[in-house]
This record gives structure tokens, C-alpha cells and sequence, in this order.
């Protein structure tokens, strides 16, 4: 009886132990998945927020073609206005932009050539309205002409371009770490629940056995109480 309970204590322990380091370890293991899925999702996450910006800059530019047009093409001032505006949201577009690639050299430097040609495009559009004021329109329509085989905004947007394919390539990258690492997470999750399971199971077989040994003994015992009595008798 003495070395049931020895060894259906033992038992108790090794499982409690064993179950206790398992349930650890997948513990601490689904926890790294979930860090690692949570960088995946926000390195995901700016690579939207850049491609954004770029949509969002790419349309500015053009509005500032739009309104620059306007007043070449009318002489009214109520074109600048919108004009100004949009170049000076321009370079907090461009700020934003630089801001979320900080982390990719190559993009850095797509953007800080990026921003150069921008600026030169806003200064060929502010000599045209310069000319158009001072001298009218034939003169403006040479200024232009001349700013159009710079070729600045072929150059804005094929930089733009490049800026934009490094981004969808990386969104695409960062995307299937992502789903990668939420499967991961969601495995351990089910692995914990499902190791859970088995331990409190094996736990409960063994205090089972261990009353069953108990019971067994106590029966015994009283069975031979009365033999004890009697041969002392």
C-alpha cells in the first residue's frame, strides 16, 4: 500500500511536471509567433501607408498642373491661390513619405531624388506664371514648352513608379509573413488548448488510480479485521 501511494504520488508529480513545462514552452513559442505576426502586419501596414502617400502626392501634382493651367490660360489670380496650396502640401506629402521608408536605404534615396524633381517642377511652374504676369501668354507658352523637354514630370513619375513597386513588393512580402505567422500563432493556440486537455486528463486518471489503490486497501484492511479478531479470540 505504502509503495502504491509512492508511486501513484510520483506519478502525480512527473505528470504535473511534464504537462507544466509543455504547457510553458508553447506558451513562450505562440508568444514569439504572436510578436513575430505583429511585425509582419505593421511593416505591412506602412508599406500601405507609403503607396497612399504616393497616390495621394501623384494627384496633388497634378492638381497643381491643373490650377498652374488655369491661370496661364486665363490670367486669373483665382488659380494661385489653390496653387500655392497644393505645392506646400507637396512637400509635407513628400515629408511623410521619407519618413515611413526610413528603413530602406534605396528607398531613401528614390525619395530624396524624388523630392529634388519635385521642387524643380515647382520652380518651372512658378517661372511660367512669373512670365505670364509680366509678359502674357505667348511668352508663358514658350517658358512651358522649354520646362517640357526637361522631361521633370516624366521623371517624377517614373521615380514614382519605382518607389511604388518596391512598396507592392514589399506589402506582398510582409502580407504572407503575416498570414504565415497568424497560422502559427493559431496552431499554438490550439496546441496549448489541446495539451491543456491531455494533462488535466492524465492528472485525473492518476487521481483515480491513486483512490482506486486507496479504496482497494481500506477493503482489504476491513476484511481482515475480523479474522484478526477472531484468531485473537
Amino acid at each position: 500500500m505504502a509503495l502504491n501511494r509512492i508511486y501513484t504520488g510520483k506519478g502525480l508529480v512527473i505528470t504535473l511536471v511534464v504537462g507544466f513545462v509543455a504547457v510553458e514552452a508553447i506558451i513562450a513559442a505562440g508568444f514569439l509567433s504572436f510578436v513575430h505576426f505583429k511585425t509582419s502586419a505593421n511593416w505591412a501596414t506602412k508599406s500601405e501607408q507609403v503607396l497612399i502617400e504616393l497616390e495621394r502626392m501623384s494627384g496633388t501634382v497634378a492638381g497643381a498642373e491643373t490650377q498652374q493651367r488655369g491661370y496661364l490660360i486665363t490670367g486669373s489670380d483665382e488659380y494661385l491661390p489653390p496653387y500655392r496650396e497644393a505645392i506646400d502640401t507637396l512637400e509635407t506629402q513628400l515629408r511623410r513619405i521619407g519618413s515611413l521608408t526610413r528603413s530602406n536605404s534605396l528607398q531613401q534615396d528614390r525619395v530624396a531624388f524624388l523630392a529634388t524633381q519635385v521642387e524643380q517642377r515647382g520652380d518651372e511652374m512658378d517661372q511660367a506664371i512669373a512670365t505670364r504676369r509680366t509678359k502674357g501668354l505667348p511668352f508663358a507658352k514658350s517658358v512651358v514648352s522649354v520646362n517640357h523637354q526637361n522631361r521633370t514630370m516624366a521623371t517624377i513619375q517614373e521615380i514614382t513608379d519605382q518607389i511604388r513597386d518596391e512598396e507592392n513588393r514589399a506589402l506582398a512580402r510582409h502580407r504572407a509573413d503575416s498570414e504565415a505567422w497568424a497560422f502559427t500563432t493559431g496552431s499554438f493556440a490550439v496546441a496549448f488548448f489541446l495539451l491543456n486537455a491531455v494533462v488535466f486528463t492524465l492528472c485525473g486518471l492518476v487521481m483515480k488510480l491513486a483512490l482506486s489503490s486507496q479504496s482497494q486497501a481500506e477493503r482489504l484492511l476491513q476484511s481482515l479485521r475480523p479474522s484478526t479478531v477472531s484468531a485473537a479470540r
